[in-house]
């Protein structure tokens, strides 16, 4: 009796252990498993995605002149009204000036070779000066006029006597003109520039077309290269200047 009691006793303690046992965990193929690096490399490896474009510079030409220096493309707008006639001029820089009007025409290019671009513009509405540096990097003068219509002077040397520094030289200069001066410089020296009336406008442009220096009355810079460099003197009102150029 004892013995069928313990045996009864014995079948059910199986039973419930079977009851609450844990559930067999399905068994796993080799293909099917992922080591813990793939996992840990999942995990960190970066979300991808396009390449971002380089976009290109926009500005507002929110006064009637720039003067910068770029080295890539870059656009400037300013708001234009139907009728009124507008005057381009870059005076300076190794570059391209683009024009494009409010609904995307091209309406002209300037270049060193084409100072200036004068004309009635077609539409109210944003139009656009893409400017292209022609190098790495250019520095450029760019006017823009509603009015005025810019005349550019043919090159004028400036009379530095032999083994003399610095020469003198008298301009008579009507309104909105360009008078540019050539002087011979040679690597390393100094060009300084000084106008008898400080409301002209001064630069130095060296023989590759870069614009070194600019400023109001006066101007210097030191000669990156050897050759010929201009000196360009801007005129917006009627003048009789003295220019002073010394080669040091």
């Amino acid at each position: 009796m004892k013995k069928l009691i313990l045996l009864t006793g014995m079948l059910l303690m199986m039973t419930v252990k079977s009851v609450f046992a844990s559930p067999v965990a399905p068994k796993i193929e080799p293909s099917e498993r992922m080591a813990a690096s793939e996992i840990t490399e999942t995990f960190n490896k970066p979300a991808t995605s396009g390449s971002v474009p380089n976009l290109e510079p926009i500005k507002r030409m929110s006064s009637s002149e720039i003067r910068e220096t770029i080295n890539q493309p870059t656009t400037y707008i300013f708001e234009g009204v139907k009728g009124r006639e507008l005057t381009l001029s870059l005076w300076a820089g190794q570059l391209t000036a683009e024009l494009y009007s409010p609904n995307g025409e091209n309406m002209g290019v300037i270049e060193k070779t084409d100072n200036q671009w004068i004309g009635q513009l077609p539409e109210s509405g944003i139009y656009r000066v893409r400017v292209t540096p022609k190098g790495e990097t250019s520095s450029f003068v760019l006017g823009r006029d509603f009015n005025a219509k810019w005349t550019y002077r043919p090159d004028r040397p400036i009379p530095i006597a032999f083994r003399e520094k610095e020469a003198t030289i008298k301009l008579k200069m009507s309104g909105y003109q360009i008078q540019p001066l050539t002087v011979p410089g040679k690597q390393g020296q100094t060009i300084m520039v000084t106008a008898s009336n400080k409301n002209l406008d001064l630069a130095i442009q060296s023989p590759s077309g870069e614009l070194l220096d600019q400023g109001a009355g006066q101007t210097f810079a030191q000669l990156p290269e050897s050759g010929i460099y201009r000196v360009i003197v801007v005129a917006n009102k009627p003048i009789k200047p003295s220019i002073t150029v010394s080669v040091r």
